[in-house]
């Protein structure tokens, strides 16, 4: 008898996963591309484009202002997309968030959300430094590196060692 039920609770949990699989989302958006035009360079203005269209996509009240339950809400949204996909999903840091929906990084003024403007200058700071050689655009070499870099950082935050410093300006 207790196979039985098992048996059917395990069918009637394929089924429904299984159907559950197949429903497309509510709300289909178009996916951010840094390289607009394809010509495998990413410069400065396709890079504000992009900030500013994944902005849009945050400000879901369409008030200018990315609050952190917006935040919360689409990175729970891109994690559900990631791991829908089977792509590699990010590691926390060992013992959990230190911040609930954006920290300091996301918002200098500590105001309690990002503004577009806020948003853009993270975006050209992270430009600027996968910008190796400084040239405003870049190149697949520049994108791998940076890519490497991400990998070996998700990778020791994932075996819980301390990354290593970073590089002193010159």
């Amino acid at each position: 008898m207790r196979k039985t039920v098992l048996t059917l609770m395990l069918a009637a949990s394929a089924i429904t996963s299984a159907a559950s699989a197949q429903t497309a989302p509510a709300t289909p958006r178009p996916p951010v591309r840094q390289d607009e035009n394809r010509d495998g360079v990413t410069t400065r203005a396709e890079a504000i484009a992009q900030a500013d269209a994944r902005f849009a996509q945050m400000d879901t009240d369409r008030d200018g202002r990315v609050s952190a339950g917006e935040m919360r809400a689409y990175r729970t949204a891109m994690h559900d997309r990631m791991v829908a996909s089977g792509r590699d999903v990010p590691v926390p840091p060992p013992g959990g968030r230190k911040h609930d929906g954006m920290g300091r990084r996301m918002d200098p003024n500590g105001d309690g959300s990002v503004t577009r403007e806020e948003f853009e200058a993270r975006a050209l700071k992270r430009f600027d430094r996968m910008d190796a050689n400084h040239d405003g655009t870049i190149d697949a070499t520049e994108r791998a590196n940076a890519a490497e870099l991400r990998h070996v950082d998700r990778r020791e935050r994932r075996d819980g060692a301390t990354p290593p410093a970073p590089a002193p300006a010159q």
